[in-house]
């Protein structure tokens, strides 16, 4: 029953979709009516494939970066006082500068391949996920810290023993937020330089005016981003079952 609500909000947005290219009589071009889209996925299915596997690769190792420098680094600045102090801003500085005007300097540095993209990705999806985790380890009640501290804690059995089990729902969801810009991240970085790719197609097609391409290849970057806010939502469920934000959840959707 939870399912229904959002899929039959899907397929009213596609009849509206549908009846407004027909009444309006939009051109291919400007915005192609969804059966014409499916039936472009069906005919140029090799070509989307491909490109749907390179840019989930691009993703995938950045999102992953992201995960792997940004928890120590988070534990390292609530650790850490004076690296709080110097890191935090720097960072921020980082997330200042427009990620379209970096990426040609990732293909200086890194080349024309691979990893300018993965590069590009992973400094659009770490920040969110780094601020989360810092929030959660902070966020631990004093009054534990100096129950833990009275009975001897050491400060790595604090931040692994309290406040890393504290900041485990921060943690997701700054999962959550950085997966889905984890494939903005990868399309950014196949604008600036590449030859394959969903974003590439996007590129190439909207230049020769070929709208079903286009559409094609966004509907797949749009089902790509569902289905990984997907598979971590389900991480979640699976890692914090005794968190009120799921336990909710779960109720709202046994109750509809």
């Amino acid at each position: 029953m939870g399912f229904l609500l959002p899929t039959g909000a899907l397929a009213g947005f596609v009849v509206f979709w549908s009846l407004c290219v027909r009444i309006f009589h939009i051109p291919n071009y400007l915005l192609p009516a969804p059966e014409v889209v499916v039936m472009e996925m069906y005919e140029r299915r090799q070509l989307l494939m491909t490109s749907s596997v390179t840019t989930l690769k691009e993703v995938l190792a950045g999102f992953f970066a992201s995960i792997i420098i940004s928890v120590p680094l988070a534990m390292a600045i609530v650790a850490n006082r004076t690296l709080e102090r110097v890191a935090l801003p720097l960072l921020v500085m980082s997330q200042t500068v427009p990620k379209v005007a970096i990426a040609p300097l990732f293909v200086v540095w890194l080349g024309f391949g691979f990893l300018p993209k993965v590069a590009v990705t992973f400094l659009v999806a770490f920040f969110p996920l780094l601020i989360a985790t810092v929030t959660g380890l902070k966020s631990v009640e004093t009054d534990m810290l100096d129950l833990v501290k009275s009975m001897g804690g050491t400060g790595p059995q604090l931040m692994w023993k309290v406040r890393a089990p504290n900041a485990l729902p921060h943690f997701f969801t700054g999962m959550k937020i950085s997966v889905c810009l984890a494939v903005v991240g990868a399309v950014v970085g196949e604008f600036v330089a590449a030859d394959k790719g969903l974003g590439f197609l996007v590129l190439t097609s909207a230049g020769d005016l070929n709208g079903e391409l286009l559409y094609s290849a966004l509907v797949i970057l749009i089902g790509i981003g569902v289905l990984l806010y997907g598979a971590v939502s389900y991480l979640e469920q699976v890692a914090l079952p005794w968190h009120v934000s799921v336990r909710t959840a779960e109720e709202s959707l046994w109750q509809s």
